[in-house]
């Protein structure tokens, strides 16, 4: 017996919730911060890059537009509660933009998951890798840019967030592998 194809309408709904979803998952996650200096360690990176590898398209991309615009408009979405334009202009709010940057490219790189598809594991962890890479671009150029560092300084103070994202990196694949053809029945 063959499975009745969800018409426009239908799939458009489960694509707003899956938005909606997850940037309630991005928001949700603000508050699990470990402090440290010079940045917080968090898991908001590690949900944007998840959600993109497994959803693919740009159903992520607009995720993170609905958490960032949340966060300009006041709400406390951002690490540690953190709010407002003013954030965005920082070091740390250059990684919010990073994390919608990284949600365009991988949602590029995945494409949306379907059922026929068997998404190989190197494309997962060539996007996931990517970007985590790409989270890390704007604040590094601000903080080149702004003059606060030098190369040589800067390294080893992002030696212990490089090696938390590896970790995460390490996390987001097996979850990926085992998600993305879960979600590929669900939007097909």
């Amino acid at each position: 017996m063959e499975e009745n194809k969800l018409t426009k309408k239908e799939l458009n709904n489960r694509r707003s919730i899956i938005v909606l979803s997850i940037t309630l998952l991005i928001c949700i996650s603000a508050p699990i911060i470990v402090k440290a200096e010079p940045l917080p360690f968090v898991l908001q990176n590690m949900i944007v890059i998840l959600a993109a590898v497994v959803f693919g398209g740009m159903q992520t991309a607009g995720s993170v537009g609905l958490f960032l615009a949340a966060g300009l408009f006041g709400l406390p979405v951002f690490a540690g509660g953190a709010r407002g334009v003013a954030h965005l202009s920082t070091i740390r709010g250059s990684f919010l933009l990073g994390y919608f940057v990284a949600s365009l490219v991988i949602g590029f790189m995945m494409k949306t998951p379907t059922v026929e598809e068997k998404t190989p594991i190197e494309k997962i962890v060539s996007s996931c890798v990517a970007g985590y890479v790409i989270i890390y671009i704007l604040p590094l150029l601000k903080m080149f840019d702004s003059g606060l560092v030098l190369f040589a300084e800067t390294v080893p103070k992002l030696l212990p967030y490089f090696i938390a994202d590896f970790i995460k990196c390490i996390i987001t694949i097996p979850l990926a592998v085992i998600l993305r053809p879960i979600i590929a029945k669900k939007l097909n």
